[in-house]
């Protein structure tokens, strides 16, 4: 059996060595098919993975100008599309009970779609005032990606403190990247366009004691899957970010309040204008069968261009404006049995002056999940890792079945077919989606 490390062993110290945080020990994963000592934990090589598969379906996709990113499409408008989305693979080695390092890559699948300026009315903008935004013909595109670097040195054993040079997931919210550390088969808005994703660098952590953890690092700069932008440094300057958590309930249910800042230069070749994030989360979990999450994320940047939009949502270029935005998210997640959990999120971003998704627009969702546990069904304890910052505990195998609502003010949801302008665009869309997270 595969699994993921939980710190909460006879090894603790070691075991932690291993990650940054005690929330990113949860998402490290190893073998615990057996119990096993500290010295036969050492010097061996774990390797561990995961996989996505899933079933989709659209009623519309929506428009998002190509510099603000691209909105996923895993199916064109009212068709079913079935695919093989990621598979990813871990290696974990500890050396001694002060270092240890880790490194993961992935294969994942693309299909992303965002709307391009057009101009001409005989093939493009035909029955819409001009210009207009309408889709380009991106096809699917599969990608090996170098996912995740960790070489952790705890010079001080179980003190709490430690330092790490690698690639991370940025630990604001519960929300992470990989599919298998959901509760919902899709991510929110404000994961997807209002805060940064991952970052490569330097990080230092402590946790002082069960009721306080502090993580503090440098990095090249803001990382991003919905733009595709990599870890490589685009200017001279450094990202800064930090996070602070405090748990003040660790005996009946695990409450957690966090609050995190990130502030940077993140335009290519510019050492001036800032991109800055506060984002506050709380999480509680009262039992390992329940969870409620909370999350609220405010940015600026400065010296923000971008170009003219077209219609649906026609508006005149920027020019070097301070852009605004701030949303949210709130969700529950209830297991029913042993093999059935229920859960909803409502999410909101408001893009004040479309700088997030290329539109200035009040985007809103309401999402609900029903995840069959098929490894218990087949008679499998879950494993022995939670959700990030829950005692909800993670199984092998689930089959996530999840219906999403869409909504904007703005008309920004088609179904046109590319390169032509959606004479009828909606503001809102549906979304079906049945996953498959499978970890092993």
């Amino acid at each position: 059996m595969q699994s993921r490390l939980k710190s909460a062993a006879p090894a603790a110290a070691l075991l932690a060595m291993a990650t940054t945080t005690a929330v990113m020990a949860q998402e490290r994963p190893i073998s615990l098919d057996a119990p096993r000592t500290a010295a036969q934990i050492l010097g061996q090589l774990e390797i561990s993975g995961f996989a996505i598969g899933s079933a989709s379906w659209n009623s519309h996709i929506q428009m998002v100008p190509e510099f603000a990113g691209a909105a996923q499409a895993l199916s064109d408008p009212r068709q079913v599309n079935f695919r093989f989305d990621k598979f990813g693979i871990a290696f974990t080695k500890r050396f001694g009970s002060t270092l240890s390092v880790m490194a993961a890559v992935e294969v994942e699948s693309h299909r992303d779609k965002h709307s391009h300026l057009r101009t001409n009315p005989a093939t493009q903008c035909v029955g819409t005032p001009v210009p207009c935004e309408s889709f380009g013909a991106e096809e699917a595109t599969t990608e090996s990606t170098l996912d995740k670097l960790a070489i952790t040195w705890m010079p001080w054993g179980g003190s709490g403190v430690g330092f790490s040079f690698g690639r991370f997931d940025v630990p604001f919210g519960i929300e992470r990247h990989d599919e298998v550390l959901l509760m919902a088969a899709t991510k929110s808005e404000i994961y997807d366009f209002a805060k940064p994703q991952n970052y490569t660098g330097l990080q230092a952590f402590y946790q002082m004691g069960p009721l306080v953890d502090l993580n503090v690092w440098v990095a090249n700069r803001w990382e991003s899957h919905t733009t595709h932008t990599g870890f490589d440094d685009n200017n001279k300057s450094k990202s800064l970010g930090a996070r602070i958590g405090f748990s003040p309930a660790v005996r009946d249910g695990l409450l957690n309040f966090g609050i995190g800042g990130w502030y940077g230069a993140e335009g290519d070749n510019l050492d001036g204008p800032k991109r800055s994030v506060i984002d506050l989360d709380a999480t509680w979990s009262p039992s390992s069968r329940t969870a409620y999450t909370a999350e609220l994320v405010s940015g600026t940047e400065d010296g923000v261009s971008f170009r003219e939009r077209g219609f649906p949502f026609a508006a005149p270029a920027q020019d070097n404006i301070k852009a605004k935005w701030v949303g949210g998210l709130i969700m529950a997640h209830h297991e029913m049995n042993r093999w059935l959990g229920l859960t909803a999120r409502y999410g909101y971003l408001d893009d004040q002056n479309a700088w997030r998704t290329g539109v200035e627009q009040k985007l809103q969702s309401i999402t609900l999940v029903g995840t069959v546990h098929l490894s218990a069904l087949a008679g499998k304890a879950p494993l022995t890792v939670t959700y990030p910052r829950t005692q909800v505990r993670i199984h092998d195998v689930d089959m996530k079945i999840e219906y999403r609502y869409n909504r904007s003010n703005v008309p920004v949801f088609s179904d046109a077919v590319s390169p032509l302008a959606d004479t009828d665009p909606k503001k809102s869309s549906q979304q079906v989606q049945v996953q498959f997270a499978i970890n092993f």
